[in-house]
């Protein structure tokens, strides 16, 4: 089994230490409610679901934490952390928006949101936890979902699973400016424990595929680069631009690649495409290939065969879409070369955050100190921020009483 540094903190002992810290930031006499709303990952589907493509996806035991109270008015106050600095707060309406991208500009976001899809009357007083914000596993998908789910909660209502994950594309598309696909809020939304899902962002629907019997044999392990990374000052509005790009001259009636006929789609039009044009066509069509081959071999628990699509995956990623930074390129190729390493990939867009492997679990400690030791020799300045952990399956977001 995997060594005990490499476990996580438990859910009941984070819940616990945030409580303690939420109870000093805000006073009330009356419990508070708290959301859980996992981070996520996708081993494969990568930079497809803006074009139409599906995508597997499972939660992780990182997460938002969000304790709550319903405020006596319709203003909400949020308090905030981020990676241990001073604590932040920020009172606002739904009507008061920020144009930059700071701390509380999702919190403002997801409350012009709720409020412009059903009126609200209450606001609340919220106090807010990421345990690894900024790690390219969906951070900012998930605390959004906590906020709608909390402000929904305080109102007397609930969203369904399909509302959390239109909801969250508004704030994204909307308020955030990003031209990012569904694939992070619904990997959160439709989530199920020692499942994988096969999101259809066409649905939006998921198709879940539980753990085979042999899942023993295997665990995920996560390696956080040290590096962390923002969507919305990175180049991926510029690739799904290039994107749709391609679809209009493969198929003039096309809006993204998912929407281009098969017949228009071969790899004899693919390659008459200018050549960045064609290189992103390429990854997106192989990688909706090998979702659906991917789903089959979780299904079978045949590891090597995933493993296999996990590193296809990543070199498509690295070479076709050109999204990978030097340090998650550098962890692909160390855990590449590792004995117990079946596959590999990069999450979060590859600019910064973490790599997913899939090991056996005899020999994760192994895979563990190779490849931070060979990491950090790399980068050296890394060496206090870099870290890897078992990655253990969650659920979705949810509400509990405590």
């Amino acid at each position: 089994m995997p060594s005990e540094f490499l476990q996580a903190q438990p859910l009941s002992v984070l819940l616990d230490d945030c409580l303690v810290q939420a109870r000093e930031r805000v006073n009330h006499v009356s419990a508070p409610r708290v959301v859980v709303s996992p981070y996520r990952f996708n081993p494969l589907g990568a930079h497809v679901d803006h074009q139409g493509g599906s995508v597997l996806a499972r939660c992780l035991d990182q997460y938002t934490v969000l304790y709550f109270w319903p405020a006596p008015g319709v203003a909400t106050t949020v308090h905030c952390s981020l990676a241990d600095s001073a604590w932040e707060q920020a009172t606002f309406t739904s009507s008061q928006l920020q144009d930059s991208h700071g701390w509380d500009a999702m919190a403002r976001a997801s409350f012009a949101a709720l409020s412009a899809y059903r009126p609200l009357d209450r606001g609340m007083d919220a106090v807010v936890f990421g345990t690894l914000i900024s790690g390219g596993l969906s951070s900012s998908a998930s605390v959004i979902l906590a906020y709608l789910s909390a402000l929904a909660d305080v109102n007397g209502f609930s969203l369904t699973e399909s509302e959390l994950v239109e909801l969250s594309r508004r704030v994204e598309n909307d308020y955030r400016g990003l031209n990012n696909g569904i694939q992070d809020q619904m990997s959160i939304a439709f989530a199920r424990r020692d499942h994988l899902s096969v999101l259809d962002v066409n649905g939006p629907s998921a198709q879940a595929v539980a753990d085979p019997p042999n899942i023993s044999e295997v665990c995920f392990l996560m390696c956080y680069s040290g590096v962390s990374r923002d969507l919305a000052g990175s180049p991926f509005n510029t690739r799904v631009s290039e994107c749709q790009q391609a679809a209009r001259l493969l198929d003039a009636s096309a809006s993204h690649l998912g929407e281009v006929s098969k017949e228009l789609r071969s790899d004899a039009a693919v390659t008459q495409l200018p050549d960045v044009l064609k290189r992103r066509a390429s990854h997106v069509y192989s990688e909706i290939a090998r979702v659906h081959l991917g789903a089959a071999a979780w299904q079978d628990g045949d590891w090597s065969t995933f493993g296999q699509l996990m590193n296809a995956s990543c070199q498509s990623s690295i070479n076709d879409y050109e999204s990978g930074s030097e340090w998650l390129i550098a962890l692909h190729e160390i855990a590449r070369t590792l004995p117990g390493v079946f596959g590999n990939r990069f999450s979060g867009g590859g600019y910064g955050g973490c790599l997913f492997m899939l090991c056996d679990v005899n020999d994760v400690a192994s895979i563990a100190d190779s490849l931070l030791a060979q990491y950090i020799d790399r980068y050296p300045e890394l060496r206090s921020q870099a870290r890897i952990v078992v990655a253990k399956s969650e659920g979705s977001v949810r509400i509990t009483q405590l």
